[in-house]
């Protein structure tokens, strides 16, 4: 009898011993294709801007965003468009999607100030309270980069943000880094981040010794449905609809004045920039149903011809792989 208890627990330890290993195994193959997917990411970024510098050089005068025939060319083309592309990197399919850094509402600087006024605008018919929501948060701001104490009307000074333990804030100087915003409580409330939470919505804040994309038109290809009623005085009707052409175009490529009224089109070339700063903003990922683990990768660099980056060092405004 005791000969059979020994056998029955060497049998149920070697099953533990083998459950665990095989967990193991799949938590290390998870962690090294995971590894393997920075690599790649990398890689694809290296190659994804001297895609863009060859595009540039061949193409210096490609026409309108948005309006380029994709069908007329026997290769891909490379532009900030927000068009899928798919790349073969050495065997590995690769997402990779190019959009143009002047995206977003610009709250650097002082022009926070105009440009939360505008929110207030556009949106005091349909949200109680909207004026008070952005005077509130214009204090906060207003409060998080001057340089004194005096506490502005529903603002926030060192004291409050010492009491909601979020001290040393405020930084009392110019906001340097676009997730600063996160700090400021009340932000979210009007500027949710988008599914990859990051603050799309904001316009990236320009890092010392590069050139300014500050004063730029916000990217009509990133715009969000609020910019859209703001820089392109939409109805939420036409809003819908504009998302809804801009998806088709970011994945059949058919031309956004093929699927919108041209008034449409015409009030939103007015208020929104359908050509490129020069300053691109680039997202890498598997495609859909890869089936494998995989990492994200986010980066802002400036554009720099087929000759290379002028000191040889290509300078990035973000890069960020979650």
């Amino acid at each position: 009898m005791a000969a059979l208890c020994l056998i029955f627990i060497a049998g149920m330890l070697t099953g533990v011993v083998l459950t665990l290993s095989r967990i193991a195994t799949f938590d290390v193959r998870a962690h090294v294709e995971l590894q393997r997917s920075a690599y790649i990411n990398e890689g694809t970024a290296n190659r994804v801007q001297w895609l863009l510098a060859a595009d540039q050089s061949v193409y210096p005068a490609s026409g309108t965003l948005g309006e380029v025939d994709y069908t007329e060319y026997e290769h891909d083309r490379y532009m900030a468009d927000g068009v899928f592309h798919e790349i073969d990197y050495h065997g590995t399919p690769v997402r990779v999607v190019i959009t143009d850094a002047s995206s977003g509402m610009n709250l650097s600087g002082t022009a926070y100030r105009t440009n939360l006024q505008r929110i207030s605008t556009v949106l005091q018919l349909e949200v109680q309270g909207i004026a008070d929501q952005v005077a509130a948060l214009t204090a906060k701001i207003t409060d998080y980069i001057d340089s004194d104490d005096e506490l502005s009307t529903d603002g926030m000074e060192a004291g409050d943000y010492e009491d909601a333990k979020m001290e040393p804030l405020p930084r009392n100087g110019a906001i340097r880094f676009r997730e600063e915003f996160f700090y400021i409580p009340g932000f979210l409330d009007l500027f949710t981040p988008d599914k990859y939470g990051r603050l799309s919505g904001v316009r990236l804040i320009t890092p010392y010794g590069m050139t300014s994309i500050a004063s730029a038109a916000p990217s009509f290809f990133t715009a969000t449905e609020l910019m859209l009623k703001i820089y392109g005085n939409l109805e939420d009707d036409e809003v819908a609809e504009v998302v809804k052409a801009r998806e088709v175009w970011f994945k059949e490529k058919t031309k956004i004045s093929e699927q919108l009224d041209e008034l449409l089109v015409g009030r939103l070339k007015s208020g929104l920039s359908w050509s490129e700063s020069g300053v691109y903003s680039v997202r890498i990922e598997a495609p859909e149903k890869s089936g494998r683990p995989s990492r994200r990768l986010f980066f802002t660099f400036p554009f720099f011809g087929i000759s290379g980056p002028s000191n040889e060092f290509v300078h990035y405004y973000e890069w960020l792989m979650p």
